[in-house]
C-alpha cells in the first residue's frame, strides 16, 4: 500500500474514523487507522459510535491508544454522544442515556454517557469532546414554557460534568446542527457561553451544518462566537443536503471560512469530518489530505496575518 507520509512532512491535519462508515470488526478499525497514517494524516478524529447507547470499555481505550500509536497518530478531539435515538425536535416520551432527559435518574445515566467518553478522550490524548444539543423546538413553539424546564435539566447534567472535565482536562464543545433553525442554536450558545467558563464549554463549528443553515452568512455567524471556537468539523456540501464532501467539491467559500477560522482561539490542526462510500480508501484518504493541506495554507496564512 502507497505512504503518503513523506510527503508535506511536518504538516498536521486529522480525519475522522467513520468516514468510511463504522465497522464493529476489530481488524477493519485497526486497518483504517492504518490507511488515515499513510494518507499522511496525523491526527484522528475518532467518531465510532458518536451516537445511541455504547460504552467503552478501559480495554477498548487501551486497544485503540495502542493502534494509534502503532501508527504515529495522535488524537483531536473525540465526538461524544446524546444518548438513544429519537425525535429530536420534539420533547415527549422518554428515551435511555439522554442527557436532557427530566426523568432523573435517565438524566443521570445521559451523564454518565458523557463522562465515558470523557474518559476514551483523555485515554487517547484528545483535549475536547463534541457534543450534540438538540433543542426541541417544535415543541417549544407549541409550549413556550417547556423551554426553561429543558435547559434546566441541560444546566444540571453540564453543571455535573463540569468538575469530572476540568479533572480530566477535556472541554465539551456544542457543535452547531441543521436539525432546527439557526435562532434556536444561537440562543443555545448564548445561554450555555453565559453560565459556562471558557475551560469546559466552547464551540464546534461544523462547516457543513452552516452552509446549511446560514449559507454565506456563515463565517460572519462564527466570527460573533470565535473566542469559544476549540473544534470544527470541516466539509463541504452545496447547502442541501449533509454530504460530508471533500473541501472544494461543494459551495463554501473556503478563504472566508478560514479567515474567520484563523482569527479565532483555535488552535490546529484542522480536522476533516468527510463521508465516502469510494471501494478505493487509500485513493480517497489521498485526495482528501491534499484538500486538507490546500486549507491549511490558508489557516496560516490568515494567522500569520493576523
Amino acid at each position: 500500500m502507497e505512504d503518503n507520509r513523506t510527503e508535506n512532512a511536518g504538516l498536521e491535519l486529522a480525519v475522522n474514523t467513520d468516514f468510511a462508515g463504522e465497522s464493529t470488526r476489530l481488524e477493519q478499525i485497526r486497518t483504517t487507522l492504518e490507511r488515515i497514517a499513510q494518507a499522511g494524516f496525523t491526527h484522528i478524529h475518532w467518531c465510532h459510535e458518536w451516537d445511541r447507547e455504547y460504552m467503552y470499555s478501559p480495554y477498548e481505550m487501551q486497544q485503540i491508544r495502542e493502534w494509534m500509536d502503532e501508527y504515529g497518530l495522535k488524537s483531536k478531539a473525540l465526538h461524544s454522544t446524546k444518548g438513544s435515538a429519537k425525535d429530536v425536535n420534539v420533547r415527549e416520551g422518554h428515551y435511555r442515556k439522554d442527557y436532557t432527559s427530566d426523568w432523573e435518574y435517565n438524566r443521570r445515566a445521559g451523564v454518565d454517557l458523557i463522562k465515558n467518553r470523557v474518559d476514551l478522550a483523555q485515554a487517547l490524548g484528545a483535549a475536547e469532546i463534541v457534543l450534540h444539543l438538540y433543542v426541541p423546538y417544535i415543541t417549544i413553539q407549541k409550549k413556550p414554557e417547556v423551554k426553561e424546564d429543558f435547559y434546566a435539566c441541560v444546566f444540571r447534567s453540564l453543571d455535573e460534568l463540569m468538575p469530572y472535565c476540568m479533572e480530566k482536562n477535556v472541554r465539551i464543545c456544542i457543535e452547531n446542527l441543521f436539525d432546527m433553525p439557526g435562532e434556536y442554536m444561537l440562543e443555545a450558545w448564548d445561554r450555555l457561553f453565559g453560565r459556562y467558563p471558557e475551560e469546559f464549554l466552547g464551540l464546534c463549528y461544523d462547516t457543513g451544518h452552516a452552509n446549511m443553515v446560514w449559507r454565506e452568512q456563515a463565517p460572519e455567524i462564527l466570527g460573533r462566537y470565535a473566542h469559544r471556537l476549540y473544534a470544527v468539523h470541516i466539509h463541504d456540501n452545496n447547502g442541501a443536503m449533509d454530504s460530508h464532501w471533500i473541501p472544494g467539491e461543494g459551495n463554501i467559500q473556503w478563504d472566508k471560512v478560514m479567515e474567520t477560522i484563523s482569527g479565532s482561539a483555535y488552535e490546529g490542526p484542522l480536522l476533516l469530518e468527510l463521508s465516502t462510500n469510494e471501494l478505493d480508501q487509500a485513493g480517497y484518504l489521498r485526495k482528501a489530505h491534499e484538500a486538507g493541506c490546500r486549507l491549511d495554507g490558508l489557516y496560516k496564512k490568515g494567522r500569520a496575518d493576523a
